[in-house]
Protein backbone atom coordinates (compact mmCIF):
# COMPACT_ATOMS: atom_id res chain seq x y z
CA UNK A 1 0.00 0.00 0.00
CA UNK A 2 1.34 3.34 -1.01
CA UNK A 3 0.46 6.20 1.33
CA UNK A 4 -1.53 9.03 -0.26
CA UNK A 5 0.67 11.70 -1.74
CA UNK A 6 3.74 9.45 -2.14
CA UNK A 7 3.55 9.67 -5.93
CA UNK A 8 3.88 13.45 -5.74
CA UNK A 9 6.95 13.18 -3.51
CA UNK A 10 8.60 10.79 -5.95
CA UNK A 11 7.84 13.03 -8.92
CA UNK A 12 9.31 16.09 -7.19
CA UNK A 13 12.44 14.15 -6.20
CA UNK A 14 13.03 12.92 -9.76
CA UNK A 15 12.96 16.34 -11.40
CA UNK A 16 16.43 17.70 -12.20
CA UNK A 17 17.64 20.67 -10.17
CA UNK A 18 18.25 23.60 -12.52
CA UNK A 19 21.43 24.78 -10.78
CA UNK A 20 22.97 21.33 -10.91
CA UNK A 21 21.87 20.75 -14.50
CA UNK A 22 23.84 23.85 -15.60
CA UNK A 23 27.07 22.28 -14.25
CA UNK A 24 26.94 19.76 -17.11
CA UNK A 25 27.94 22.52 -19.54
CA UNK A 26 31.19 23.32 -17.69
CA UNK A 27 34.27 21.56 -19.07
CA UNK A 28 36.84 20.43 -16.50
CA UNK A 29 40.30 22.00 -16.73
CA UNK A 30 42.79 19.96 -18.80
CA UNK A 31 45.25 19.76 -15.89
CA UNK A 32 42.62 18.11 -13.72
CA UNK A 33 41.80 15.57 -16.41
CA UNK A 34 45.49 14.75 -16.93
CA UNK A 35 46.10 14.36 -13.18
CA UNK A 36 43.13 12.06 -12.71
CA UNK A 37 44.15 9.96 -15.70
CA UNK A 38 47.70 9.49 -14.38
CA UNK A 39 46.34 8.34 -11.02
CA UNK A 40 44.07 5.86 -12.75
CA UNK A 41 46.82 4.63 -15.09
CA UNK A 42 49.53 4.27 -12.39
CA UNK A 43 48.19 2.40 -9.37
CA UNK A 44 50.10 2.91 -6.13
CA UNK A 45 52.46 0.08 -5.24
CA UNK A 46 51.52 -1.17 -1.77
CA UNK A 47 54.10 -0.96 0.98
CA UNK A 48 55.32 -4.09 2.73
CA UNK A 49 53.14 -3.31 5.76
CA UNK A 50 50.01 -2.88 3.62
CA UNK A 51 50.83 -6.04 1.69
CA UNK A 52 51.24 -8.05 4.91
CA UNK A 53 47.97 -6.74 6.37
CA UNK A 54 45.86 -7.42 3.30
CA UNK A 55 43.03 -9.92 3.88
CA UNK A 56 43.62 -13.47 2.78
CA UNK A 57 40.69 -15.42 1.41
CA UNK A 58 40.67 -19.19 1.78
CA UNK A 59 38.05 -21.03 -0.22
CA UNK A 60 37.32 -24.68 0.46
CA UNK A 61 34.93 -26.41 -1.88
CA UNK A 62 33.66 -29.76 -0.62
CA UNK A 63 31.11 -32.02 -2.21
CA UNK A 64 28.54 -33.95 -0.16
CA UNK A 65 30.37 -37.17 -1.04
CA UNK A 66 33.58 -35.66 0.36
CA UNK A 67 31.84 -34.70 3.61
CA UNK A 68 30.40 -38.22 3.91
CA UNK A 69 33.78 -39.86 3.33
CA UNK A 70 35.51 -37.61 5.89
CA UNK A 71 32.75 -38.38 8.41
CA UNK A 72 33.18 -42.13 7.86
CA UNK A 73 36.97 -41.89 8.23
CA UNK A 74 36.64 -39.89 11.45
CA UNK A 75 34.04 -42.32 12.83
CA UNK A 76 36.23 -45.35 12.06
CA UNK A 77 39.27 -43.61 13.54
CA UNK A 78 37.41 -42.76 16.75
CA UNK A 79 36.04 -46.31 16.98
CA UNK A 80 39.55 -47.74 16.65
CA UNK A 81 40.91 -45.27 19.22
CA UNK A 82 38.18 -46.07 21.76
CA UNK A 83 38.42 -49.85 21.14
CA UNK A 84 42.06 -49.96 22.27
Amino acid sequence: MTPPGAEAIIEVAEEPVAELARLRDIAPPPALVARVMTRVADPVTPSLWVWLWRPVRVELRVSPLGVLSVAIIVAVGLAMFVAR
